[in-house]
């Protein structure tokens, strides 16, 4: 062999010994209300800027109709983690002890309570629903939702007793939405941003509460609970926490980069959004700037806040009042504050 030939066969040994060979990503499926849904941008955000190829991953976002949905995709082998409220989680909870939180993802709700235009001048309180037919994303009698647990609790505070409504399904995308408040075949739905800002301006409905309200928060104790949590299974964790280490480190990474960027460039690495619907969550984004988590750590008075408020939301439920969130955080990588 000639000596160009060996000094190259040498250096290709050398190179081989000393570069180690790309290991294929870990893959990684996320199941999430929507799309569209502002409490969930994080989740869209994480193939956008590349946080899980900065960990190794590469993540899959699949939308669903609803919370009740991601949940089941997770426990039935067909997403490997949801995000979804955590109040919704504990409802599974209750029903499934694989059922884990392992990071925060938002700081407050936005969920609101809207009201078919036509009613406006009838309907100025909430007891001024009772016998009305009431919209949900989603309707489940086995694991409650988080919209369905908010719409209990202040239809019991406002004097609404259970059976004395109705409930349909409305799905989760505006123009659905819409069309139910339109034809009056919803007279009211428990709305979510920004879908709920772009039906009050287009006159659809007319808004009677905000969850993300000062006022709201104060009368409604626990009305800060954890909107958006990554969640987990215990036993897949059990088996190998890699998985779920890698995705607590990606949530975070997310969140980090939320946190230094502004409202424009956030929305500007969002796909599917016409000229106004960016506009108007460039305002909600300014608006509400608590909305998301800035680290994904557990906050001690929001785990506090969701407790209080799954408990009173499912009032009559012993296994419910006797619920302890504490069963079911794992805090190992997310880490907690005050």
């Amino acid at each position: 062999m000639p000596d160009t030939l060996r000094l190259l066969a040498a250096l290709f040994s050398t190179l081989l010994i000393s570069t180690p060979l790309i290991a294929d990503p870990m893959h990684i499926s996320v199941s999430v209300p929507g799309p569209g849904a502002a409490s969930y941008i994080p989740v869209e955000l994480i193939p956008k800027i590349g946080a899980d190829r900065a960990e190794g991953a590469e993540v899959r976002v699949e939308f669903s109709p609803g919370g009740g949905n991601s949940m089941s995709e997770l426990l039935t082998n067909n997403a490997d983690f949801a995000v979804v409220g955590l109040p919704a989680a504990m409802s599974a909870r209750l029903k499934d002890p694989r059922v884990i939180a392992l990071a925060a993802i938002n700081d407050l709700p936005l969920y609101v309570l809207l009201v078919r235009q036509g009613l406006k001048g009838e309907v100025k309180k909430i007891s001024d629903l009772k016998g009305k037919t009431i919209g949900l994303h989603t309707n489940s009698t086995t694991s409650k939702t988080t919209s369905q647990q908010v719409l209990e609790l202040i239809f019991r505070r406002g004097g609404v007793a259970p059976g004395s409504y109705r409930i349909v399904t409305v799905g989760r995308r505006w123009d659905s939405e819409a069309l139910m408040l339109r034809t009056g075949a919803a007279d009211a739905v428990i709305g979510d941003e920004p879908n709920a800002t772009q039906m009050v301006e287009d006159k659809v409905a007319f808004q009677l509460l905000h969850l993300g309200e000062p006022e709201t928060m104060r009368t409604y104790a626990g009305a800060g609970f954890l909107r958006g949590a990554l969640i987990g299974r215990k036993d897949r964790l059990d088996k190998d926490s890699s998985k779920s280490e890698t995705m607590v480190r990606i949530v975070q990474r997310t969140l980090q980069w939320m946190a230094s960027h502004t409202p424009e460039e956030i929305v500007g690495k969002l796909d599917g959004r016409s000229p106004e619907e960016r506009d108007r969550l460039i305002d909600l984004l300014k608006k509400y700037p608590r909305q998301y988590s800035k680290d994904g750590k557990f906050s001690a008075r929001q785990l506090r806040e969701t407790e209080i408020f799954f408990i009173d939301s499912q009032a009559g439920n012993p296994a419910a009042e006797s619920f302890r969130i504490e069963s079911m955080i794992v805090d190992r990588w997310a880490g907690r504050k005050d």
